[in-house]
């Protein structure tokens, strides 16, 4: 089977637009997205929560272990964030045997938090399959073992109950799934 990852700025942006229309979930997720072509000056306007927020940054590559490779950055501010970009824009890696300049980035909300979980969507002909781990993270490749996945045919709705059996293990005060999913 044929697989084309794209970028996770562009699946963030992808899931929070076909939930809402197909499932009626909103999922409060806030991105930008960084090129040799962004016009930082005019990017405050367009997205005025970059100069309030604390920021993660990272790039946006198609490749893993950028944790691990040194090349996320943590609770900056904006003037930090677009130091740390323009220190890497253009630098060429190596991971996991591919090379190539970094190109682009994407730019989060900074969120404190003492757990990462792994959530990943494979695209196929008759529906999708989900991945999620609760051991998400920079070790998500030597944890893969712990990573639960379900098929949802096309014509089945995603919902709670759906996704219920990647969850069920997780303890109650992470289960908060309905308020995060802010299910209509």
């Amino acid at each position: 089977m044929v697989r084309k990852k794209i970028r996770e700025y562009d699946s963030k942006r992808l899931l929070k637009e076909h939930l809402q229309k197909l499932a009626g979930i909103h999922l409060p997720i806030t991105s930008a997205q960084v090129t040799e072509s962004t016009d930082l000056t005019g990017m405050l306007d367009k997205e005025p929560w970059l100069s309030s927020t604390r920021l993660v940054v990272k790039p946006d590559m198609l490749f893993g272990k950028r944790g691990k490779s040194g090349l996320v950055a943590l609770n900056l501010d904006f003037a930090q964030a677009i130091e740390f970009i323009k220190q890497r824009l253009g630098v060429e890696v190596e991971i996991e045997g591919c090379k190539a300049p970094i190109t682009t980035f994407i730019v989060e909300p900074f969120v404190p938090h003492d757990r990462e979980f792994y959530l990943s969507m494979d695209s196929e002909r008759l529906g999708c399959t989900i991945n999620f781990s609760e051991c998400g993270g920079i070790e998500i490749e030597e944890n893969w073992n712990k990573v639960k996945s379900i098929f949802l045919p096309t014509e089945k709705p995603m919902t709670v109950e759906a996704i219920s059996p990647l969850i069920s293990t997780m303890p109650l005060e992470s289960r908060r799934y309905r308020e995060i999913l802010e299910i209509s």
